[in-house]
């Protein structure tokens, strides 16, 4: 069947009578071929008052295809004008072929004769066909004939721009070509006009782009281009779709009207609001460095600059940049407030280590871990070095030399069962075994205080987890054998005879297998040790919950950290690790949550230093202590009848709370002994307070909601927009704390038909302090023109959605509601 059967065919199934003319009588043959189920053809020709009758009066339920040939006959000459005039008529015309198909009245024929090109392909007037609606005039259908040649499923100028513009960038010229193609370039450019006042003789994408950046930057020259150009590049940065070729074009602008000669010249404040090119990031990067690196600027204003630049578009790629700022100014400021501090006696010094000073140690790993994520750029270098020096010079060394005072006064290891770690059993363990609870303990190998201050804090931003931080001091030496056996149940610990292997009541505590059958015997309960990854390997609802289930006190141990450090080839990795263990044991809480473990303790067997760079000669000990040597570290010594000097401090075994005759050397401060073949920049085994204060985090798992956002509100002053900038100011209504956790938000004005009519403003509302009017956050929206022409007089709604976790979707958080009342003049740039 051919297609003008088929489109008869399908014009009969809503019209009785159908007129075809055939003016040049091209298809004479068709006419006669066509066979068409209870249609009647006739010929007319001379014959109109006879075909009348017969249509009207002798089969007027009867369906009819009245075919003419020759020239259309003036209406007064038509002698079947009414009944044509109540019916259908039907052409054979090629743009008339392609208006009945897609359903549009044969006054759109000069539409399609002059964009023929367009309309020839099928694909194309099936996908225009999809995008008309009733009422659309040449305009609308010109507009969405774009919007096949651009490709895109929203119909909007902005979107075509972003889709031209993208395409540009990857060096794509298609949509050049199918504009002129389909004769569709002078309308495009006279819509460009007409919204952004863009004039060329010879207008280009690149062209108008480069007008509208220029105009933006806040350096640029205004080149005449309307003030709405700004929402094209806000909601180009917005949109899934287009927003990475943003970044392309930004960047070849940049070259050619040379921003990185304008930012030369500038000050911060000058641009630090501005969003168009990554060179102004970079400049602010370079810019807090140096007031960084010669202490001009406080750790508050570095803060809030970096707060300004967090919902820009490059701040994700920037990010580790920006957070290395942020860190490294905050470690400045720490060590510059605290780094002289001096103690008068261990309690003193270990407490107040635990309450404040570790965030020293805290922020260095932070920065040293988000300075490598930036692989070390060497825009940072001066900032690098700055932090390294004031870490290693003015913190570790001062600070531990003032403690080391505090040691050199000790004749034995303070004992203290509140915080000794050889009394952890008996202390911590062993109450809530009594109170018939079930109870895991992880222990994460050198997981240090700080670490645990930090795991602590996210698990109290842990919905239904309820996390108390304490602290506890480790045994001396600080090393691994030792810690572990003191967190096990015993009487007694002693050292095996030439080793470092501790024994508890007489048993090996070297190994998950002889840490089980410890505890077994000694614990007074159905106990068992396990590694974590073996844990974790257990199917949560089937054999973890049997394994769980066969224990009161389940010991989980694990080495991220400690193995990382201890190697010399990866000891440079050991912040990963950190990052990666605190991850770890935040999936590790859930699943035993998941097996119905509702008590749980994290804790670890010692602490350690870390210095990122390269040790300096003065860093080293020469220790000239002789005797029968067990076991050298850098830290430690371990042997019997050993003789020292005053690198190092001396204790026997019975000092330390070993039941052996052995001696121990722990050396001074932070130096380091000379051992073969052994890293120098992880340590741990000495008497520092980073080495030897260690978490003890207590977790339960509760039913009940622990944690709550932030709420946000807007001050708001009238319910009427009367101008193209709305000035918003929002609210922060609580401050941040443990349990009221931050709230991000995306806020815009829309139409209630749910037309975006702003830019989009994003931001993360985490103020910890202040007074209400001091979370204020402002914002002027910027509306576009279809606020004062289509959506004129309607209401409209200030939007504001928070993201869904794990999709990259947004939910409806709360809507405020205006009267738009834009006058037109608002339409125009300052004249």
């Amino acid at each position: 069947m051919n297609k003008i059967a088929e489109a008869l065919i399908k014009r009969f199934e809503t019209h009785r009578i159908i007129f075809w003319y055939d003016e040049k009588e091209e298809f004479v043959d068709q006419y006669q071929e066509l066979n068409l189920s209870e249609v009647e053809k006739i010929y007319v020709e001379g014959n109109e008052f006879e075909v009348k009758h017969r249509v009207s009066k002798q089969a007027p339920e009867g369906k009819f295809l009245l075919y003419f040939t020759g020239e259309i006959p003036a209406n007064e000459d038509n002698w079947l004008l009414d009944i044509e005039l109540a019916h259908h008529v039907f052409r054979t015309d090629q743009e008339a072929m392609f208006l009945q198909e897609m359903g549009l009245g044969y006054h759109f024929k000069d539409l399609v004769t002059e964009h023929l090109e367009f309309f020839k392909a099928k694909e194309r007037r099936a996908k225009l066909k999809e995008f008309l609606g009733d009422g659309d005039e040449h305009k609308e259908i010109r507009g969405k004939m774009l919007a096949v040649v651009f490709g895109t499923e929203n119909i909007s100028l902005v979107t075509y721009i972003h889709a031209h513009g993208s395409s540009f960038s990857d060096g794509n010229e298609k949509y050049e070509k199918d504009l002129q193609r389909y004769n569709l370039a002078d309308y495009y450019w006279s819509e460009i006009k007409r919204k952004y006042n863009y004039e060329n003789e010879s207008p280009s994408i690149y062209d108008f782009l480069l007008e509208v950046f220029n105009t933006n930057f806040a350096l640029g020259t205004n080149t005449g281009i309307k003030k709405e150009s700004r929402l094209l590049l806000s909601l180009w940065k917005d949109t899934i779709l287009f927003r990475e070729y943003f970044g392309k074009i930004s960047d070849k602008i940049a070259q050619d009207i040379d921003v990185e000669g304008k930012l030369n010249r500038v000050a911060i404040d000058d641009i630090i609001s501005d969003d168009l090119f990554k060179l102004t990031d970079i400049k602010v990067i370079h810019e807090l460095v140096n007031l960084i690196d010669s202490e001009s600027i406080s750790n508050e204003k570095v803060i809030q600059y970096v707060k300004q630049r967090e919902n820009k578009f490059w701040f994700a790629e920037l990010e580790a940049f920006y957070q290395s700022i942020i860190y490294g100014a905050q470690l400045i400021a720490l060590v510059r407030k605290f780094g002289q501090t001096k103690y008068t006696s261990f309690e003193e010094g270990t407490g107040n280590y635990a309450a404040t000073l570790y965030e020293v140690d805290q922020v260095y790993r932070k920065f040293i871990y988000n300075y490598r994520k930036t692989t070390q750029n060497k825009i940072l270098a001066d900032l690098s070095n700055k932090v390294e020096k004031v870490y290693s010079n003015d913190w570790l060394l001062i600070y531990n030399n003032n403690w080391q005072s505090i040691i050199d006064k000790l004749t034995s290891w303070p004992n203290d069962t509140r915080t000794n770690q050889q009394s952890f059993f008996d202390t911590h363990v062993k109450p809530v075994l009594d109170k018939k609870q079930r109870l895991f303990v992880i222990i994460s190998d050198a997981f240090r205080y700080e670490c645990g201050a930090e795991l602590a804090k996210r698990l109290q931003s842990e919905n239904r987890y309820e996390a108390t931080l304490n602290h506890m001091i480790s045994s001396l030496p600080s090393y691994t054998q030792l810690g572990m056996a003191s967190l096990l149940p015993h009487k007694a610990l002693s050292i095996q005879d030439k080793s470092d292997i501790i024994f508890a009541d007489g048993m090996s505590s070297s190994g998950t297998a002889n840490r089980t059958k410890i505890l077994e015997k000694n614990s007074g309960v159905r106990a068992t040790a396990i590694k974590a990854e073996d844990f974790m390997n257990l199917n949560s609802a089937k054999e973890g919950r049997e394994f769980v289930k066969m224990n009161d006190l389940i010991y989980i141990y694990h080495n991220r950290i400690d193995k990382t450090g201890d190697d010399k080839t990866t000891e440079e990795k050991v912040f990963e690790a950190v990052e990666d263990e605190l991850q770890f044991l935040m999936e590790m809480m859930k699943k035993i949550a998941n097996m119905n473990g509702t008590n749980m303790f994290i804790t670890s067997d010692h602490g350690f230093i870390y210095q990122h760079n390269e040790l300096d000669e003065s860093d080293f000990s020469t220790s000239k202590h002789t005797g029968e040597i067990w076991k050298e570290n850098r830290r430690f010594v371990i042997g019997e009848n050993i003789t020292n000097d005053n690198s190092t401090k001396a204790f026997k075994g019975a000092d330390l709370g070993i039941q052996s005759d052995v001696d121990f050397l722990i050396t001074k401060s932070i130096n380091r002994l000379r051992v073969k073949g052994a890293g120098s920049r992880f340590i741990h085994g000495g008497a520092s307070l980073q080495e030897v204060v260690i978490p003890l985090i207590k977790i339960v798992k509760t039913r009940q909601d622990t944690t709550s956002q932030v709420d946000i509100d807007i001050i708001k002053s009238t319910d009427r927009i009367t101008t193209n900038i709305l000035a918003v100011s929002f609210i922060q209504t609580d401050a941040v704390s443990e349990q009221v956790l931050p709230r991000t938000i995306r806020a815009s004005i829309c139409a209630e038909d749910g037309e975006l009519l702003s830019d989009q403003f994003k931001y993360i509302y985490d103020i910890i302090d202040g007074s209400e009017r001091q979370r204020e956050v402002k914002h002027r929206f910027q509306l576009s023109s279809k606020a004062s022409g289509k959506y004129k007089n309607q209401r409209v709604k200030l939007l504001l959605e928070e993201p869904v976790d794990g999709a990259n979707k947004w939910r409806v958080y709360k809507e405020y509601f205006y009267t738009l009342n834009i006058s037109f003049t608002n339409d125009f740039d300052e004249l």
